[in-house]
């Protein structure tokens, strides 16, 4: 099993942070000490270095298809002229249904990339055709302008045809431009393009981390030049909230991620030991969390439904606790939870009861024995912390088991440094008692 370093310099609160990923990682720590920021740029830097042709190819189509709406536009002005003409419509039609085939390429594949070429060029010589038949018929100056000045056609003292073809000679370079430079980024993998492509795959508004790095096996992924490839760490799943479940529709990329894996309903092959988890899960939820598969016009939901089949109410309506169970139930089932993944969770205690807390930490510490899944929480709790260390001593994995605790790099500073704990957990707890020190001092202070 590969272990990997996780490292972070001078990037908002956070002043140092150098995180094991072998096992379970437990960050502890309090507000605003970057623990959050931490799990993003893991996420961001994991499925960065395994989407990356995809992130490339997605912007490469976003640039075509910007063009090609461009194209479209003037053309949709046209359509009242070409009728009331009655000029022949082919090359609308041919236009309307080459951008139609090229918004229905949703995923990357190399092949997809002639692909998305090819249509774009069809587009573009079907513009060209169009506005060759149309431009040179009796429209009033001003409309004609607007519509060779929206495209960029250049007229001047060329004839019009001229500059349709030096309109459609200029794209077509632009596009094996474009072209030559994806399969050049695709193979040369260069760093500079890898930021900028999680910049505006996330939306991201801030810059990236001054240092930022990840090693496999001591191994570094981040290079000066280049990215290098994960071998052994292919997913990462994050979670902020048991929440995200409900959210639906949604801008934010973790909870849609997510939503996507837990609604994914594709009948995948299960090993003995993930059934036993399975098992265990819905003997605590006393039932399970189910797809509904009815056919309606809205988007398909999550139910629960109790073992006796006497409950049956939406997700959204059960216990947040419930949530938080039925997400790891549902991951399980859809295969995305094995020893390539990294599961990243905020606050799992979080609307637990005491019992809960034990039962969930347990299940975390045998996810990582049982099925080799790489586990990194943040959390307040003592109990949840507590309860990690002790089970994972008794499953034989501590050594396995990192804690880290955020500290102030000095007494005045509002930046922090990750401790390495190791396996002693001693300092998270002396860092929950000055939180509960703080709440007695606020508690003996007059109000004016």
């Amino acid at each position: 099993m590969s272990k990997y370093k996780y490292i972070v310099h001078d990037y908002h609160a956070i002043k140092k942070a150098e995180i094991a990923i072998d096992g379970i990682t437990v960050l502890s720590g309090v507000n605003g000490c970057g623990k959050s920021t931490l799990s993003r740029w893991l996420y961001y830097i994991i499925n960065g270095t395994n989407e990356f042709d995809s992130y490339l190819f997605d912007d490469y189509k976003k640039r075509l298809g910007y063009m090609t709406d461009r194209m479209l536009f003037v053309t949709q002005d046209l359509v009242r002229f070409i009728r009331s003409k009655k000029l022949p419509d082919d090359h609308l039609d041919l236009l309307y249904e080459t951008i139609n085939k090229l918004r229905l390429i949703k995923y990357y594949s190399k092949e997809q990339i002639e692909v998305v070429n090819g249509l774009f060029l069809e587009a573009l010589h079907a513009t060209g055709s169009l506005l060759t038949a149309t431009l040179t018929e009796d429209i009033p100056e001003a409309r004609k302008a607007r519509f060779l000045s929206y495209l960029n056609i250049d007229v001047q003292d060329k004839d019009i045809h001229q500059a349709i073809e030096n309109f459609i000679d200029k794209n077509s370079r632009w596009v094996d431009s474009l072209t030559k430079k994806i399969y050049q980024e695709m193979r040369e993998r260069p760093s500079r393009t890898f930021f900028e492509a999680i910049n505006s795959h996330f939306d991201l508004n801030d810059a990236s981390p001054s240092f930022i790095q990840l090693k496999e096996d001591l191994v570094n992924i981040i290079e000066d030049r280049h990215i290098s490839t994960l071998f052994n760490l292919r997913n990462a799943i994050y979670i902020d909230t048991p929440m995200s479940i409900d959210a639906g529709s949604t801008d934010n990329l973790f909870w849609k991620a997510l939503r996507e894996m837990i609604m994914d309903n594709k009948k995948k092959e299960q090993s003995v030991e993930t059934k036993k988890f399975l098992l265990r899960i819905k003997e605590l939820l006393d039932g399970e969390a189910v797809l509904d598969e009815k056919e309606t016009f809205k988007e398909r939901d999550l139910r629960y439904v109790s073992s006796d089949k006497k409950i049956n109410i939406g997700l959204n309506e059960a216990a947040t606790g419930f949530k938080t169970f039925s997400y790891l139930q549902r991951l399980l089932e859809n295969g995305y939870l094995n020893d390539e993944t990294l599961l990243m969770i905020d606050e799992p205690e979080a609307h637990f009861h005491p019992q809960w807390i034990v039962e969930f930490a347990r299940l975390l510490v045998l996810l990582n024995k049982k099925l080799g899944l790489k586990i990194m929480i943040a959390s307040h709790n003592p109990d949840m912390v507590a309860a990690i260390h002790d089970i994972a001593y008794k499953e034989g994995i501590l050594n396995d088991t990192n804690f880290y605790v955020a500290q102030p790099e000095n007494p005045d500073s509002h930046t922090y440094i990750c401790k390495d704990l190791g396996h002693e957990i001693g300092e998270i707890f002396e860092s929950f008692n000055i939180a509960i020190e703080n709440i007695n001092r606020y508690g003996a202070m007059d109000l004016q």
